[in-house]
């Protein structure tokens, strides 16, 4: 703020300026002003400070936009956020916890940067002896394998749903997911995972990485900017003493905000 200015005309000495009026003085813009004022030598300059700060190099004073008023601003935030209270600074507002529900019944209310999607995520469609059920809202597994079907046992045996909702530009490389396997009560777990990314349309924006003896970890390795939305899916397959016992497939879907907040 401090954005008003009251401008007086030169008197005497070096700033008066020999046989030239006040507003020659004065820049274009300001000289403008004084023509239209008539009480000159007074004029009111408004400072539009969304301009001076908005210049490379400087500090940003809003979040997302800012509008110059007289003698100050203010700061607006895009459709789906709220402005907090330092008057600066964008809350996206979650949609999903409202009182009134906004996802038809059957689907799920997913968060996400401004806005929000509804999902409901599907098992495979079944063929030959392999089916799949839905034991969660977000999990399905596959019914048990004949003994005999090398094909079945080797199709994952969980496929699991998750949505992830990012900002525009976020610093890379990040972990945004991770997967790791747990040994069911008295059985053995496996001694040996492998880790990959098998479908998707990331077009190369992540890797697989193990981060332990147990645990793989899905890397963000490319700059991501929305809106737009994105699947991977990622696999794990188990192993005892060299020999394959099953695999697990996660699909992750991504919405990548407008915004980078």
């Amino acid at each position: 703020a401090g954005s008003a200015r009251t401008l007086g005309t030169a008197r005497g000495g070096h700033g008066a300026g020999k046989g030239l009026s006040p507003t020659a003085l004065l820049p274009a813009r300001v000289a403008s002003c004084a023509r239209s004022q008539k009480a000159w030598p007074l004029c009111i300059i408004d400072v539009n400070e969304c301009e001076l700060y908005g210049q490379e190099g400087r500090p940003r004073l809003c979040m997302h936009a800012c509008v110059n008023t007289p003698g100050s601003y203010r700061c607006t935030c895009p459709g789906g956020y709220r402005t907090l209270a330092d008057g600066k600074s964008c809350e996206d507002v979650d949609e999903c916890v409202g009182l009134q529900p906004v996802c038809p019944q059957g689907t799920t209310c997913i968060n996400t940067g401004g806005s929000f999607q509804c999902v409901s995520p599907e098992c495979p469609e079944g063929s030959g002896n392999v089916s799949y059920v839905k034991t969660s809202p977000f999990q399905c597994e596959r019914n048990p394998c004949p003994m005999d079907s090398r094909p079945c046992r080797h199709l994952p045996k969980t496929i699991s749903f998750h949505y992830l909702s990012l900002p525009s530009n976020l610093k890379t490389p990040i972990t945004l997911f991770r997967m790791a396997t747990a040994s069911a009560p008295g059985r053995a777990g496996p001694n040996s995972l492998r880790f990959g990314i098998v479908g998707g349309n990331s077009r190369g924006h992540f890797v697989m990485q193990r981060s332990d003896r147990q645990t793989g970890d899905l890397i963000l390795v490319q700059n991501l900017e929305g809106p737009q939305t994105l699947e991977v899916d990622v696999d794990m397959s188990e192993y005892l003493d060299r020999s394959f016992q099953a695999n697990h497939v996660s699909k992750v879907t991504i919405f990548v905000s407008p915004y980078d907040f």
